[in-house]
């Protein structure tokens, strides 16, 4: 079922972003939601679906205040930082000094946009594929990505960070394109249409602390076999610097956010777990046979697999019949 539930979002989202359709959260739920229908399991995608969307655009809505604190916006930290790790050698200058052409939008130009453009779609697909094989574990996700995502709020909050680009603009740095102003491959919808903007979020970088995130619980899911999507983290980073979005500052703060928002929630969901509440990540475990004796029904359970690859033993539960 899985692979399925994956060719289904992958191709879904290639079609909305080839036809210009917006992947915003509240827009894409409905893909997501068409393929619960699919499946059989609306009612517990509604059940566990609406309140994480619904917080994910309070989010949203909240974002677009913290430009308008009235702190100071901070433009040189993160310059200072990236020419110290490279040496001199800004990573943003250096990637669109090399790459960028003015006034020829290349395939690189549109591959990037493309990861860039998909910061709300890849996290909720790659939720949607938890979501289908361990509810448990999807649910520990969508609070560690609600949690991260309302303490960065906090942090744009009391530390307006401007991008690239917007540096370059007020005179802090050489030319920066914003390319992104050329290359969106979609509209913006009529619900973000009405939020207002915050320029001066950059750090830390969501755009990189998503997909971190769900690297993390897809390696706990299925261990070495997920860690070909850390390439996807990366070419991630490596667009966000390139458009001119994000410094590597605010990438590597991403990384460590993603990273505590993940350990916190996996210690709380830990000490929170009922005795005999399977752990989140060991796959369920699915009845393959069931044969009667007496008043007792034995369902013998097929393996289920651990994140690591290996076969867990099966396991014998008996329920007694009125």
């Amino acid at each position: 079922m899985v692979p399925a539930v994956i060719v289904y979002v992958v191709a879904i989202t290639a079609f909305l972003v080839w036809r210009g359709i917006s992947v915003s959260p509240d827009y894409y739920v409905i893909v997501l939601l068409l393929g619960a229908i699919a499946l059989g399991r609306w009612k517990a995608f509604v059940v566990d679906w609406l309140p994480f969307v619904a917080l994910f655009l309070g989010y949203e809505i909240l974002r677009g205040l913290a430009g308008s604190s009235g702190i100071g916006v901070h433009y040189t930290d993160p310059i200072d930082f990236d020419d110290f790790i490279s040496f001199g050698h800004l990573p943003t200058i250096w990637l669109q000094q090399a790459f960028y052409r003015p006034g020829v939008v290349s395939a690189l130009d549109v591959a990037a946009t493309v990861f860039y453009f998909l910061h709300f779609a890849y996290p909720l697909a790659l939720g949607f594929v938890f979501w289908i094989k361990d509810r448990f574990l999807f649910r520990r996700f969508a609070a560690a990505l609600l949690a991260m995502s309302f303490t960065a709020f906090v942090f744009y909050l009391l530390v307006p960070v401007a991008p690239p680009w917007l540096a370059s603009q007020q005179g802090y740095l050489p030319h920066v394109e914003k390319i992104i102003s050329h290359t969106l491959p979609s509209s913006t919808d009529w619900f973000y249409q009405h939020l207002n903007p915050n320029q001066v979020a950059a750090m830390p970088s969501l755009h990189a602390a998503f997909p971190v995130l769900g690297l993390f619980y897809a390696v706990k899911l299925w261990g070495r076999r997920a860690w070909p999507l850390a390439l996807w983290c990366l070419a991630v980073i490596f667009s966000i610097v390139y458009l001119g979005e994000h410094y590597l500052a605010d990438a590597l703060a991403g990384i460590a956010f993603a990273a505590i928002a993940y350990l916190v929630v996996e210690k709380i969901a830990d000490r929170l777990r009922k005795p005999g509440e399977p752990d989140a990540g060991l796959g369920a475990v699915q009845p393959v046979d069931r044969e009667q004796h007496g008043g007792v029904a034995l369902e013998v359970a097929g393996q289920a697999e651990r994140p690591d690859g290996n076969s867990v033993s099966a396991e014998v539960a008996a329920q007694l019949q009125d």
